[in-house]
Protein backbone atom coordinates (compact mmCIF):
# COMPACT_ATOMS: atom_id res chain seq x y z
CA UNK A 1 0.00 0.00 0.00
CA UNK A 2 2.52 2.54 1.05
CA UNK A 3 4.53 1.81 -2.39
CA UNK A 4 1.49 2.58 -4.53
CA UNK A 5 0.81 5.64 -2.81
CA UNK A 6 4.38 6.10 -3.47
CA UNK A 7 3.82 5.79 -6.85
CA UNK A 8 0.53 7.70 -6.86
CA UNK A 9 2.40 10.56 -5.73
CA UNK A 10 5.12 9.88 -8.05
CA UNK A 11 2.73 10.75 -10.97
CA UNK A 12 0.75 12.69 -9.44
CA UNK A 13 4.18 15.26 -9.53
CA UNK A 14 5.07 14.54 -12.91
CA UNK A 15 1.65 15.26 -14.23
CA UNK A 16 1.32 18.56 -11.97
CA UNK A 17 5.22 19.14 -14.08
CA UNK A 18 3.86 18.46 -17.68
CA UNK A 19 0.76 20.34 -16.66
CA UNK A 20 2.93 23.30 -15.82
CA UNK A 21 5.39 23.17 -18.49
CA UNK A 22 2.77 23.09 -20.88
CA UNK A 23 1.00 26.34 -19.74
CA UNK A 24 4.25 28.34 -19.37
CA UNK A 25 5.81 27.32 -22.58
CA UNK A 26 4.41 30.64 -24.97
CA UNK A 27 4.54 32.37 -21.76
CA UNK A 28 6.91 34.70 -23.29
CA UNK A 29 4.31 35.51 -25.89
CA UNK A 30 1.26 35.63 -23.44
CA UNK A 31 2.97 38.23 -21.47
CA UNK A 32 3.57 40.11 -24.63
CA UNK A 33 0.18 40.01 -25.38
CA UNK A 34 -0.99 41.21 -21.94
CA UNK A 35 0.98 43.72 -22.15
CA UNK A 36 0.49 45.25 -25.36
CA UNK A 37 -3.23 45.15 -24.95
CA UNK A 38 -3.56 46.42 -21.87
CA UNK A 39 -1.55 49.89 -23.28
CA UNK A 40 -3.22 49.45 -26.43
CA UNK A 41 -6.81 50.15 -24.61
CA UNK A 42 -5.27 52.26 -21.91
CA UNK A 43 -4.02 54.20 -24.74
CA UNK A 44 -6.94 54.87 -26.79
CA UNK A 45 -9.44 55.27 -23.79
CA UNK A 46 -7.16 58.14 -22.34
CA UNK A 47 -10.01 60.85 -21.88
CA UNK A 48 -7.06 63.25 -20.90
CA UNK A 49 -4.63 63.21 -23.65
CA UNK A 50 -5.20 64.76 -27.31
CA UNK A 51 -6.34 63.23 -30.01
CA UNK A 52 -2.93 63.76 -31.81
CA UNK A 53 -0.73 62.47 -29.05
CA UNK A 54 -3.06 59.57 -28.65
CA UNK A 55 -2.87 58.77 -32.41
CA UNK A 56 1.40 59.23 -31.97
CA UNK A 57 1.80 57.11 -28.64
CA UNK A 58 -0.29 54.39 -30.20
CA UNK A 59 1.46 54.55 -33.37
CA UNK A 60 4.85 53.98 -31.49
CA UNK A 61 3.34 51.18 -29.59
CA UNK A 62 1.72 49.34 -32.64
CA UNK A 63 4.88 49.70 -34.68
CA UNK A 64 7.30 48.63 -32.05
CA UNK A 65 4.66 45.30 -31.71
CA UNK A 66 4.27 44.33 -35.35
CA UNK A 67 5.99 43.22 -38.50
CA UNK A 68 5.25 45.51 -40.56
CA UNK A 69 7.20 44.34 -43.93
CA UNK A 70 5.99 41.08 -43.33
CA UNK A 71 2.15 41.90 -43.03
CA UNK A 72 2.22 44.10 -45.66
CA UNK A 73 3.78 42.13 -48.23
CA UNK A 74 1.41 39.29 -47.83
CA UNK A 75 -1.52 41.38 -48.09
CA UNK A 76 -0.37 43.00 -51.50
CA UNK A 77 0.88 39.24 -52.62
CA UNK A 78 2.06 38.54 -55.78
CA UNK A 79 1.93 42.07 -56.84
CA UNK A 80 4.67 43.01 -54.68
CA UNK A 81 6.99 40.79 -56.31
CA UNK A 82 5.56 42.78 -60.25
CA UNK A 83 6.10 46.48 -58.25
CA UNK A 84 8.55 48.54 -58.66
CA UNK A 85 11.30 49.28 -56.00
CA UNK A 86 9.36 52.75 -55.98
CA UNK A 87 6.17 51.62 -55.68
CA UNK A 88 7.19 49.17 -53.03
CA UNK A 89 8.66 52.40 -51.03
CA UNK A 90 5.16 54.26 -51.82
CA UNK A 91 2.65 51.22 -50.95
CA UNK A 92 4.53 50.45 -47.84
CA UNK A 93 4.45 54.04 -46.90
CA UNK A 94 0.91 54.32 -47.46
CA UNK A 95 -0.02 50.73 -45.34
CA UNK A 96 1.53 51.97 -42.21
CA UNK A 97 -1.29 54.76 -42.09
CA UNK A 98 -3.22 52.50 -43.32
CA UNK A 99 -2.86 49.68 -40.51
CA UNK A 100 -2.19 52.07 -37.76
CA UNK A 101 -6.20 52.98 -38.47
CA UNK A 102 -7.57 49.77 -38.95
CA UNK A 103 -5.89 48.68 -35.46
CA UNK A 104 -7.45 52.02 -33.95
CA UNK A 105 -10.65 51.44 -35.51
CA UNK A 106 -10.75 47.35 -33.95
CA UNK A 107 -9.58 48.52 -30.27
CA UNK A 108 -11.19 51.93 -30.43
CA UNK A 109 -14.48 50.71 -29.22
CA UNK A 110 -13.10 49.16 -25.78
CA UNK A 111 -12.60 50.85 -22.39
CA UNK A 112 -12.20 50.22 -19.48
CA UNK A 113 -11.78 46.49 -20.63
CA UNK A 114 -9.46 43.95 -19.90
CA UNK A 115 -7.76 41.00 -21.89
CA UNK A 116 -7.30 38.08 -20.61
CA UNK A 117 -5.35 35.08 -22.54
CA UNK A 118 -6.77 31.84 -22.26
CA UNK A 119 -4.06 29.51 -23.83
CA UNK A 120 -1.20 29.39 -26.52
CA UNK A 121 -0.32 26.49 -28.97
CA UNK A 122 2.25 26.24 -31.58
CA UNK A 123 1.12 27.10 -35.24
CA UNK A 124 3.97 26.01 -37.26
CA UNK A 125 7.34 29.01 -36.99
CA UNK A 126 4.69 30.83 -35.14
CA UNK A 127 2.38 30.87 -32.03
CA UNK A 128 -1.06 31.56 -31.66
CA UNK A 129 -1.88 33.52 -28.37
CA UNK A 130 -5.82 33.44 -27.67
CA UNK A 131 -7.68 35.86 -25.28
CA UNK A 132 -10.56 37.38 -24.35
CA UNK A 133 -11.57 40.98 -24.13
CA UNK A 134 -13.80 41.02 -20.64
CA UNK A 135 -15.51 44.00 -19.14
CA UNK A 136 -14.87 43.59 -14.74
CA UNK A 137 -18.21 42.83 -13.13
CA UNK A 138 -19.74 41.69 -16.11
CA UNK A 139 -20.10 38.86 -18.32
CA UNK A 140 -21.77 40.25 -21.46
CA UNK A 141 -18.67 41.49 -23.41
CA UNK A 142 -16.91 39.00 -23.99
CA UNK A 143 -14.80 38.99 -27.26
CA UNK A 144 -12.42 36.52 -28.65
CA UNK A 145 -8.63 37.52 -30.38
CA UNK A 146 -6.59 35.13 -31.42
CA UNK A 147 -2.69 37.24 -31.67
CA UNK A 148 -0.77 34.95 -34.32
CA UNK A 149 3.16 36.19 -33.13
CA UNK A 150 6.47 35.32 -34.61
CA UNK A 151 9.58 35.28 -31.78
CA UNK A 152 12.80 35.55 -33.40
CA UNK A 153 15.40 34.76 -30.58
CA UNK A 154 13.09 36.84 -27.94
CA UNK A 155 12.29 39.05 -30.45
CA UNK A 156 8.46 38.98 -30.64
CA UNK A 157 6.17 40.95 -32.69
CA UNK A 158 2.74 40.45 -34.02
CA UNK A 159 1.53 38.86 -37.50
CA UNK A 160 -2.24 38.74 -37.59
CA UNK A 161 -5.17 39.78 -35.42
CA UNK A 162 -7.88 37.31 -35.22
CA UNK A 163 -11.12 38.75 -34.35
CA UNK A 164 -14.29 36.49 -33.35
CA UNK A 165 -13.14 34.40 -36.05
CA UNK A 166 -12.29 37.08 -38.91
CA UNK A 167 -8.53 37.70 -39.53
CA UNK A 168 -7.42 40.89 -40.17
CA UNK A 169 -4.84 40.19 -42.17
CA UNK A 170 -6.90 37.92 -44.29
CA UNK A 171 -9.24 40.18 -44.89
CA UNK A 172 -7.06 42.82 -46.06
CA UNK A 173 -5.38 40.48 -48.45
CA UNK A 174 -8.51 39.31 -50.04
CA UNK A 175 -9.64 43.39 -50.21
CA UNK A 176 -6.62 44.06 -51.97
CA UNK A 177 -6.42 41.53 -54.04
CA UNK A 178 -10.30 42.08 -55.19
CA UNK A 179 -9.37 45.81 -55.84
CA UNK A 180 -6.47 45.01 -57.84
CA UNK A 181 -8.54 42.57 -59.67
CA UNK A 182 -11.01 45.23 -60.75
CA UNK A 183 -8.07 47.95 -61.38
CA UNK A 184 -6.03 46.13 -63.67
CA UNK A 185 -3.87 44.87 -61.17
CA UNK A 186 -2.45 48.44 -61.19
CA UNK A 187 -0.54 49.14 -58.00
CA UNK A 188 -0.85 52.40 -58.49
CA UNK A 189 -4.56 52.54 -57.90
CA UNK A 190 -4.34 50.73 -54.86
CA UNK A 191 -1.82 53.14 -53.59
CA UNK A 192 -4.16 55.89 -53.93
CA UNK A 193 -6.91 54.09 -52.47
CA UNK A 194 -4.94 53.34 -49.63
CA UNK A 195 -4.33 57.23 -48.90
CA UNK A 196 -7.42 58.11 -49.25
CA UNK A 197 -8.78 56.15 -46.97
CA UNK A 198 -6.19 56.53 -43.93
CA UNK A 199 -6.51 60.60 -44.94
Amino acid sequence: MIKFKQHCSIVIILFTFVISAHSSEFAQEENFVTNFADEAIEILSDEVIGENEKTSRFTDLVMNAIDLNLVSKFVLAKAWKDSTNEQKEKYLNAFKDYFINSYANKLDQYSGEKVQVVGSEAAGKYVIVESNIVREGTDTLKINLKWRLINRNGDIKIIDLNIEGISLVIAQREEFQSFLANNDNDIEKLIDKIITVSN
